[in-house]
């Protein structure tokens, strides 16, 4: 693979495009010939990325947003990943910091990209729950919302919508592993808000994501709060 690319994964996150600005993390690039990778389901492949981050209650959501960026900008580059969500480093290199998640990558043996149909997702119908009727803007943001991946494609989120705010809701825990499910769907969250901050780019819309106070404690049928984005006007 290109030294070039590989570059640019280490020092992703630069200028990519964060929920939680100022919080450190690290991304390290590993080959399977280092043989430092481990872990159940592990997807075989020639790189791993490994993405560290500073302890924080917002962790999870900043690295699901910044690693779903580098997944579409590798995709850009005809280059395939997939979440390595059981996979482990064999000795943590980073001790005064968290491993957040592992990424494998590399060029495809089949073909990189699929129909649009062939994507299995919920309908919109499904996903949110509309307290003002959505404008053109808002649907944009949501379909691209929609179509975001999720382990074993559970979706586990959920959307509120209000005249220019969608409300992000995640799948609350069982109480058993309940801090590592939380973390898991925090995680997805923040490739869910990767999706709706990339999009507004490209749409020229002027999204910003922050916390709710008001909304802090409410919850939607066994679901969290975990944000918002706001479309300013």
């Amino acid at each position: 693979m290109e030294e070039q690319i590989l570059e640019k994964i280490r020092g992703f996150g630069k200028d990519a495009l964060g929920v939680r600005q100022g919080l450190p993390v690290k991304w390290k690039i590993y080959q399977a010939s280092d043989h430092k990778v481990k872990g159940m389901f592990q997807v075989k492949a020639p790189y791993y990325a490994a993405l560290y981050s500073e302890k924080h209650e917002e962790d999870y959501l900043q690295a699901g947003c910044l690693m779903e960026q580098l997944v579409l900008y590798l995709h850009t580059q005809g280059i395939g990943s997939c979440y390595q969500g059981g996979a482990r480093l064999q000795k943590d290199e980073e001790e005064d910091m968290e491993l957040i998640m592992i990424l494998a990558f590399g060029y495809p043996a089949e073909p990189l990209e699929r129909s649009r149909v062939a994507f299995k997702r919920a309908p919109l119908e499904k996903l949110v729950k509309v307290n003002a009727a959505p404008g053109k803007e808002q649907k944009k943001l949501l379909e691209c919302a929609r179509l975001a991946p999720s382990a074993l494609n559970q979706q586990p989120w959920r959307f509120v919508v209000t005249e220019n705010r969608i409300h992000l809701f995640i799948k609350r825990p069982g109480r058993a592993g309940y801090q590592r499910q939380l973390n898991r769907n925090l995680f997805h969250a923040g490739i869910v808000l990767a999706h709706m901050l990339i999009a507004g780019e490209e749409y020229w819309y002027d999204l910003s994501y922050r916390k709710v106070d008001s909304i802090m404690e409410k919850a939607i049928q066994n679901y969290l709060y975990a944000g918002s984005v706001f479309l300013e006007r």
